[in-house]
């Protein structure tokens, strides 16, 4: 009899398929490609000539630290490019040996999988131009399903997690289930705008934060409550209209963290990325020389005229993208600071990508659908694939004292 094992994961997962040579980038450049033990002796047992020639040169041992998981490597051309990549934008391996021959990292991408309280969670990164596709551009709710797998079915595990076990009674993780549940079901209310969602969000993770700092932690569920019926009484209008939006504190603050990035090396799949950033610069005509009120004053315009009548009609798209990244995240427990913390690291993820949309938007005469996803996805690989830099700008934004409720109120309201 099969084990079966489960699994709690998007319903967009049931749609997802690599769309292969069609797709408008491809996956197989730019990365560490880590080789599982298991793949590795496969590699060894091939007999087709042509194949084995190219295994033997381009797969080598790992022989710092290896383990099962990260056994050997595969080693990239100088340009980036997989060397069992062709020209028909498929894989050699998988062309010619089939699917069951991919190392466990080519199998499972775009795929992410964290594991709580023994339950797999199955999501998907946004570096994938066809995810974001599927994720972004659906106009439904995002739903969740529990099935059953099979105990066999390959995973690269991201995180692990433990919430309610009695260790935890003083801890925040014991309250990690409703506190999922609140966060992704506010950013799911579309009686409010999406502005309004995620500064109402931010308040209560303060409240929540200001818990946690003084031992109260059992007042948590209280305060689900209690926020709940302000939620549904809409109790918070007056305080939400009184925020002041100021587009060139916003845009100047979001570019400073955004050129961070630009200080480190890139990888070759970031190129898109690079192609992104010089659209927004193009857009909203930053230059060395430029002064700073012209070019909020050009943002704001890009803003008007461009980037708020279509998401206006199309606020599913971020709520969308956050949904995502809240369930992939194990948000709001990811971070060893807080709460308040892995919502600061939300709205940053967000503010980058709307400050880029909104030049792009201005540089393209338009923003739709496939802007965003190019964004996006190219965005991903380059931003949210590389740990360091995320780590970076909070430190950033910590030193700097911009980790408060005031600043980002600004960061998000336009």
């Amino acid at each position: 009899m099969v084990k079966k094992r489960l699994l709690l994961t998007p319903q967009y997962m049931k749609q997802f398929q690599c769309i292969g040579s069609k797709c408008e980038d491809n996956c197989c450049y730019g990365w560490k490609v880590s080789i599982d033990e298991g793949t590795y002796k496969k590699y060894r047992k091939v007999s087709e000539l042509t194949l084995k020639t190219l295994l033997d040169k381009n797969v080598t041992r790992n022989r710092s630290n290896p383990s099962s998981e990260d056994y050997a490597k595969i080693k990239m051309y100088e340009n980036g490019c997989c060397p069992f990549f062709e020209e028909d934008k498929l894989c050699s391996i998988h062309k010619r040996l089939g699917g069951e021959f991919l190392c466990k990292v080519c199998m499972i991408y775009p795929r992410v999988t964290n594991v709580v309280n023994g339950v797999y969670e199955k999501s998907v990164t946004l570096s994938c131009p066809e995810t974001a596709r599927l994720v972004l551009l659906n106009t439904n709710l995002m739903e969740f399903d529990e099935i059953e797998e099979s105990a066999e079915v390959q995973h690269n595990i991201m995180h692990k997690t433990v919430t309610d076990s009695i260790q935890n009674a003083n801890n925040v993780k014991r309250y990690f289930w409703p506190l999922r549940i609140f966060s992704i079901s506010l950013l799911q209310n579309r009686k409010y705008s999406l502005t309004d969602r995620l500064i109402i969000l931010g308040i209560f993770m303060k409240k929540v934060q200001e818990c946690l700092d003084n031992n109260r932690v059992d007042q948590i569920t209280a305060l689900i409550e209690e926020y709940n019926r302000i939620i549904e009484n809409e109790n918070l209008e007056e305080v939400l209209s009184d925020i002041p939006a100021n587009l060139t504190i916003q845009m100047e603050l979001m570019k400073e963290f955004n050129d961070q990035r630009f200080s480190m090396k890139f990888s070759p799949n970031s190129q898109s990325y690079i192609d992104c950033v010089a659209e927004f610069l193009s857009g909203i005509e930053y230059t060395a020389e430029s002064k700073v009120e012209d070019v909020g004053e050009k943002y704001k315009e890009a803003y008007l005229n461009y980037y708020e009548p279509f998401v206006r009609e199309h606020e599913y798209i971020f709520e969308n993208l956050l949904a995502n990244y809240m369930f992939k995240e194990l948000f709001p427990i990811n971070s060893k600071e807080g709460v308040f913390d892995d919502y600061i690291k939300i709205v940053i993820h967000y503010s980058l990508i709307k400050m880029l949309l909104i030049g792009m938007a201005a540089s393209n005469k338009k923003l739709d659908e496939a802007l965003i996803v190019r964004l996006v996805y190219s965005f991903s690989r380059a931003i949210e694939h590389n740990k360091i830099f995320f780590d970076n700008t909070f430190k950033l934004f910590k030193e700097n004292g911009y980790n408060t409720m005031a600043y980002m109120a600004i960061l998000i309201k336009n």
